[in-house]
Parts: C-alpha cells; sequence; structure tokens
C-alpha cells in the first residue's frame, strides 16, 4: 500500500504503499502495493510488494578483490553477485554491508546498448526478485544488462524483519477522532518502535534513499559502466530522482512511471485521497457490472461492514479476526490494481454475509506480501514528519473529512514516523538538473502516486517529456498498452523521447 501507508517515498498519511504493480512481486509490487501483466500472478491480487524475507537462492559470492563484481548463475538463468558499500557513506573506511545484485545478460550482446538497473517500488520492493520475473519486453532484454539489486534492508541486502509485525497497529480500529482508539493504536505504535529500534539500532540510520542512490552508483562502478541506464516504479522514482541529483552525468536514459513527490512533508493527504478516488472508480465499475455482488451499493456494503467491525471484530479461523484496521488494508491492496477490484467485491460479499476470512486473508496478502518494516525504515528517513503527537492526530483527523475510509493508515503512518528510533533526513526535490532528459509516465487514476506528481516533475526538468495514460492502477509500463510501451522501449533505446504531452 503506498500509503496504506501512504509513505512510499512522497509523503502520504496512510499505510498505502508506493510500489510497482502488482505482478511485479512479485511486483510488486504490488507495492503494491507491488495487476498485473509484469509476472506471474500470484493466488491473492498483483499488488506491489516484495518479501520480506531473503530470496531461496544461493547466497551471491563476495565482491573481488579489486570491488568488481563477481558474478555467479543464480535464480535459474540469471547471474548473481554482492557489491560491498559503506554501512554510513560520512565513515567510507569503516563497516561494510553487502547489496545483493541480479543481472540478466543482454540475449543479444552484439547489439548492446549497455545495463539497465531497475527497482519495482516500494520501499522494500526487491529488483531482483522483478528481473527474476521476467517482466520486461524482448525488445529491451534482447539489447541491455538488466541489473536487479535488493537495496539495503531489503531481501539479501541485510533485509529487515522487525520482532513486532507492522500489521499489530491493525489488529484494532486506528480510528481518527476517537480518543480511545487514537491511545491504542499508538501504544501498538509505539512497542513496534521500540522493537524494531532494539533490534537494528545501528542499521536503522543508514536505510534512506540517499544511501540507495550512492549504493546504485557503487553498483555502476562495480559492473565497469561510465553510464547506467534506469528504470524506476512508484517509490523506484524517489531513487531515481535522488540518483539523478547526485550523479546526473552518470546516466544515459532514466524512465520514472508513477512519481513520488520527494517535497511533500510526510503528513500529506493527497494519496489518501487517490486511494478514495479509486474506491469511487470501482464503486461505479461495480455498479455497471451486473456480474458484481455488492452492485447494489458498493461503497455503502463496505461502510456497513465497517460499522460492524468496528462493533465486534468477525472470527478467522487460524488466524486473527479481522478488525477494522485490517478491513481498511483489504480494501487497499486490491485497489492498487484493476485485475483485482473482483477480489474486492467478492471479499466484501463475503464480510457483509458474516464471513470475514476473504477480506482478512487480502489483509494477510497485504503484510506477507510486503516489506513493511524497510517501508517504515525509509519512508521515516525520507520525509520531514511532525514529532508531535498532537500533531499527527490533526492532520489524521482532517484526512477522515476528506478520505474517510483510508486516514486510519495516515493515523499510523504518523504515529509511527512520530517516534521512529532513527533521526529524520527529508530529501529535497531536483532542482536544476544537468542529466539527460527524462521520460516521466503519469497514470490519471493512479490511486498511490497521484497524477499531479508526474505533471509537477516534469514541469521542473525542461526538455523532459511526460506521458500521460488515461486509465486506473499504479503505473503502466509494462502492462500490455503500446502506446506506453512503444514510446518507452523507444526512448531506452535510442533516447528518442515522444512528443511533449503525449496521452495515451
Amino acid at each position: 500500500m503506498a500509503q496504506p501507508h501512504a509513505r512510499s517515498g512522497a509523503a502520504v498519511p496512510g499505510r498505502l504503499r508506493r510500489r510497482a504493480r502488482g505482478a511485479l512481486v512479485v511486483a510488486v509490487a504490488a507495492l503494491a502495493l507491488a495487476g498485473c501483466a509484469r509476472g506471474p500472478e500470484p493466488g491473492v491480487p498483483p499488488i506491489p510488494m516484495s518479501s520480506t524475507t531473503p530470496s531461496a537462492a544461493a547466497t551471491p559470492p563476495p565482491p573481488g578483490p579489486d570491488g568488481g563484481a563477481r558474478f555467479a548463475p543464480c535464480h535459474g538463468g540469471l547471474e548473481c553477485a554482492s557489491v560491498a558499500v559503506p554501512l554510513d557513506y560520512a565513515n567510507p573506511t569503516g563497516p561494510t554491508m553487502p547489496i545483493a545484485i541480479a543481472r540478466r545478460p543482454a540475449t543479444n550482446p552484439a547489439a548492446r546498448v549497455g545495463v539497465l538497473l531497475l527497482n519495482p517500488g516500494g520501499p522494500g520492493g526487491s529488483g531482483i526478485e522483478t528481473v527474476q520475473a521476467g517482466v520486461l519486453p524482448p525488445e529491451i532484454t534482447d539489447r541491455f544488462d538488466v541489473i536487479g539489486f535488493d537495496p539495503r534492508g531489503v531481501g539479501d541486502s541485510t533485509g529487515l524483519q522487525c520482532p513486532l509485525g507492522p500489521d499489530t497497529p491493525y489488529f484494532g480500529d486506528p480510528d481518527p477522532g476517537d480518543p480511545a482508539d487514537e491511545a491504542a493504536t499508538n501504544d501498538a505504535v509505539d512497542r513496534y518502535d521500540a522493537a524494531c529500534g532494539q533490534r537494528y539500532r545501528d542499521l536503522l540510520p543508514h536505510l534512506g534513499t540517499r544511501n540507495v542512490a550512492r549504493d546504485m552508483d557503487r553498483i555502476r562502478e562495480a559492473l565497469g559502466e561510465d553510464r547506467i541506464n534506469y528504470l524506476g516504479f512508484s517509490y523506484g522514482t524517489s531513487i531515481g530522482q535522488t540518483y539523478a541529483q547526485l550523479f546526473p552525468d552518470r546516466l544515459r536514459a532514466i524512465v520514472l512511471d508513477g512519481v513520488v513527490d520527494v517535497s511533500k512533508p510526510g503528513l500529506d493527504s493527497a494519496q489518501a485521497e487517490s486511494f478514495e478516488n479509486s474506491l469511487r472508480q470501482f464503486d461505479a465499475a461495480c455498479r455497471a457490472d451486473a456480474r458484481c455482488p455488492v452492485r447494489a451499493d458498493p461503497i455503502g456494503t463496505l461502510d456497513r461492514v465497517r460499522a460492524r467491525v468496528t462493533a465486534a471484530p468477525l472470527p478467522v479461523a487460524g488466524t486473527t479476526p479481522l478488525s477494522a484496521g485490517l478491513l481498511e488494508i483489504g480494501v487497499v491492496y486490491p485497489l492498487y490494481s484493476k485485475q483485482s477490484w473482483p477480489q474486492l467485491a467478492s471479499a466484501l460479499a463475503a464480510a457483509d454475509r458474516g464471513d470475514g476470512t476473504p477480506m482478512r486473508a487480502l489483509a494477510t496478502a497485504y503484510f506477507r506480501g510486503s516489506n513493511s518494516d524497510t517501508y517504515n525504515a525509509v519512508t521515516c528517513l525520507d520525509n520531514a514528519w511532525p514529532t508531535d503527537d498532537a500533531q499527527v492526530l490533526a492532520a489524521a483527523r482532517a484526512t477522515e473529512l476528506r478520505a474517510p475510509h483510508f486516514s486510519g493508515n495516515v493515523l499510523v503512518s504518523g504515529l509511527t514516523c512520530a517516534d521512529w528510533p532513527a533521526p529524520q533526513q527529508p530529501l529535497t526535490p531536483l532542482e536544476g538538473y544537468t542529466g539527460p532528459p527524462m521520460l516521466i509516465l503519469g497514470t490519471t487514476n493512479d490511486p498511490a502516486t497521484p497524477y499531479q506528481n508526474s505533471v509537477a516533475l516534469a514541469g521542473r526538468l525542461p526538455g523532459s517529456v511526460l506521458l500521460s495514460y488515461r486509465g486506473d492502477g499504479h503505473t503502466v509500463y509494462t502492462n500490455g498498452v503500446p502506446c506506453v510501451d512503444d514510446a518507452v522501449n523507444r526512448y531506452l533505446l535510442d533516447t528518442t523521447l515522444p512528443p511533449p504531452s503525449t496521452t495515451c
């Protein structure tokens, strides 16, 4: 959920994640988040998120003595390596940590253009999983060595696993405006933050996106490349903007799909409002579909279920009950991808009958498929968050008026970052950019990264081009829209941008 905690990179209240879509996790990623034309469909809606546990493949070989990447076969046809980077770039000769990478070599090496690094989103998405899923078209894989990496704190790059699960604050009712619910949520968040800080005290301060961008440049060096190409989805656009800010002359081409606005503070309601808009889109589509089991009143059904679980959570065999907080997460999860809307409708219908199992499964899938610990660690560093609980409560209550179905996520996100056990390191917007023109993609009804983010970034970068997609869902490249895919492929291959203000 890109904010379902809305924090994926651009601050948005809530826990909605900003990730690469669905089938990316595989992708998605859903986040979103990890939808899906990007990879194999998981058994639950494809949302942009990545696994919370390291991959099952063999541990990548250590770096060579000269710092170069030593590759070994892995993941059924890929090549894996590890790049040693400073834990703290302010202390470059101090402790190091490994960054795991995977390479899919160009299938037409005689026509090779270069390397293409990618990130599927998150924070928390695994680039290695994305490359393994084979989501890119043959036009690209023929001519690029595709490089996926697990950012620090993800998967094989010292993946986080905090002692208390990030779903802990959702076992109750994170209801802005109800003092008892707010206090219970705050207590659950404090226990989660304290446990995570105790386990990862030395690591948490160094997981911000500036360090991820610096790691990416160490990967470039280890590959022996003067310049790289970059493709970032969702939170991956935060990495791309930061890399472009730090190393503009080391880019050949850069595509950003589903832009995170790094200039916004942590408590900003834009993402929660985008999810509210997507809920209305779902409502309209369901009403027009005779097969939709809640066709008569989709949002009304959700409100009825919400009232029911607020009064008494629905028991679910083998796990915790369906609470109001978990209901919110279960609704967020399938909104990332229009292909998953039927699952949302079915889960709502079941819950309305008193069966919370399908909706609880959606919430479980969200947390199981997302690296929520890393998501929290990165977004609490990357954005400016209030450290006063009263400010968080006021912002969540205000969001309740504009996005009533997703304000609980705003409350949890704000409280989590208010007391996060590492100091904030807010990102700054990309200004005075001197690198190659960017191709920036924006989807008009993107629930996780509002379309206006892409418009605003393109407006700040003369010479770059905004490619708009009129549609639903989180991110668009590789999701079967020829107008978009052809434009991106052409740009990556020969740096030819589409005409300004192109709309697909």
